[in-house]
């Protein structure tokens, strides 16, 4: 019988590397909402995340704009959260690139024009399998609906 699976407290609780994981995303939650608290409200809003690596306050925001705003208040920022982290030396902006979502593939149309081509073609090929195909070819394309 296969063992029955933990819960996450109690993986939490039970292992010290999720552990140490779980203590540095609730540094890196206060952290942020420390930062925006610094900050102007619509520049706030735009900060998505935030961490200190080598003594630089590393934050990320989701457009070049903000990005640009946030260099310009850097020196200013370092010093607002000096009480509070007072091993920040610098600031460091990183945008968040979004993966561009593909553009769905085209879809047939088919018109009645190019139904009424198939049909005229039909009418000059030999009687035969060719020229059946094509009118029944001509029908189908009579007969599709183009959903938009």
């Amino acid at each position: 019988m296969a063992p029955r699976p933990k819960s996450v407290r109690h993986l939490l609780r039970d292992k010290p590397t999720l552990q140490r994981l779980d203590r540095e995303l609730k540094a890196q939650k206060t952290l942020l909402v420390d930062l925006q608290q610094c900050l102007p409200a619509d520049l706030a809003n735009h900060c998505a995340s935030a961490h200190i690596r080598d003594n630089t306050l590393v934050v990320h925001t989701d457009s070049p704009a903000w990005a640009t705003r946030l260099r310009y208040l850097a020196p200013q920022l370092t010093k607002a959260v000096a009480g509070e982290y007072p091993t920040i030396q610098s600031v460091s902006v990183r945008l968040i690139v979004e993966q561009p979502v593909p553009a769905p593939k085209a879809t047939a149309r088919h018109s009645d024009q190019a139904a009424e081509i198939i049909h005229t073609s039909a009418n000059c090929a030999k009687p035969g399998p060719v020229q059946d195909a094509l009118r029944r070819l001509g029908d189908v394309l009579k007969n599709v609906k183009i959903s938009e």
